[in-house]
């Protein structure tokens, strides 16, 4: 991909550097009283092996992350402190910042010591990041020497950590990101055939980027109720799905919390003729407790002779729920990301990087 990696860099480079670490915590939270509680923390684990080479490199990292919900990423850093402590051999304390820029972030950035990690607070509350304020680009590359981007699953959006931040320091993609981009671009170049694309809760922009991949794919399974990103601008017209030799939809149940056992059998006959099953998002209400579509299109797709690939935090979820992401070839913890770099081969936080 012609962009430069963390190993391209010698562990001696980083010795008492300062690292802006772009990762992806967006986690599932679960209020339990008046605490939060994280119900899968796979994109955490995912960032381990990227921390590991840099505080062993004695960098000070500095982590940048968005949280969907306009919550403190407090519990974030609670949990990052323990699986740290319990995987990489981390004895230290994870900081937490709960600032993003100002005066008070840049006191807790000149405090780190060599092999500290701090976590600012969820980047969401700033409406810089959004923007891809340029602005705000500079005041969050002001705190460090270089950047790293390791959220693969957030490169598909133009936001200022994304691709404002390597436009202004010298950079590398993570561990997890470099993993990501050589699967799917050897998914993409090399794939077995047929390849199937199973589409489950079905965002807009999800169905609109699946659609640039129609040439590609030999079959697109679309289940899932269809959940509009913005209602659409005046003149344009509502997003339709329409059946075709190459897309099949699935039809719901009476309650509309999951796929019909019809469509659950015709799904399952796509699948166990592929070469390739390409899973973006749940079938059913997951979120509700709504499994057997799910389980069902999982499992033949694992008792197949496919090469399974699953993308997305809620189908991370699913799978760890179901005890099945052990059973998959690879999973990408960016749904959107995925579907995005198979439609188009690159994505905005690559093309940052590369230029």
């Amino acid at each position: 991909m012609s962009i430069p990696v963390l190993t391209d860099y010698s562990p001696s480079y980083f010795n008492g550097r300062r690292v802006l670490v772009r990762v992806d915590y967006n986690v599932p939270l679960q209020k339990r009283g008046e605490k939060w509680l994280i119900g899968d923390d796979s994109r955490i684990r995912s960032s381990l092996d990227t921390l590991s080479y840099l505080v062993s490199s004695k960098a000070r990292v500095i982590l940048l992350s968005h949280l969907g919900k306009p919550i403190s990423l407090a519990p974030v850093a609670q949990k990052l402190n323990e699986l740290a402590f319990g995987l990489i051999g981390y004895k230290r304390k994870v900081k937490f910042c709960p600032k993003i820029v100002g005066k008070e972030v840049k006191g807790w950035v000149k405090d780190l010591e060599k092999g500290d990690i701090l976590l600012l607070e969820n980047l969401r509350l700033e409406k810089g990041e959004e923007k891809n304020d340029p602005i705000f680009a500079k005041r969050l590359a002001k705190l460090a020497d270089f950047y790293v981007n390791d959220a693969f699953s957030c490169s598909h959006r133009r936001h200022a950590s994304i691709v404002g931040i390597p436009r202004i320091l010298p950079h590398a993609v993570g561990s997890g990101f470099e993993k990501d981009i050589k699967t799917l671009k050897n998914i993409l170049e090399h794939s077995q055939r047929p390849v199937v694309l199973v589409l489950g809760g079905i965002k807009e922009d999800k169905l609109k980027t699946a659609r640039k991949m129609v040439k590609w794919v030999d079959k697109i399974l679309v289940g899932g109720t269809l959940v509009k990103s913005s209602p659409p601008k005046a003149g344009q017209a509502p997003l339709k799905v329409q059946s075709s030799k190459k897309i099949i939809l699935g039809k719901l149940r009476r309650d509309g919390q999951d796929i019909s056992k019809t469509t659950i059998k015709r799904f399952i006959e796509e699948i166990k003729k592929a070469g390739t099953v390409i899973f973006a998002g749940p079938i059913g209400n997951t979120g509700a407790g709504i499994f057997t579509g799910t389980k069902r299109l999982f499992e033949a797709a694992i008792e197949s002779d496919a090469f399974v690939l699953a993308g997305g935090g809620d189908t991370q979820s699913a799978l760890t729920r179901l005890g099945l992401a052990d059973n998959m070839n690879y999973i990408v913890s960016g749904g959107g990301a995925m579907l995005s770099f198979l439609a188009d081969g690159t994505l905005p936080g690559i093309e940052a990087l590369r230029n």
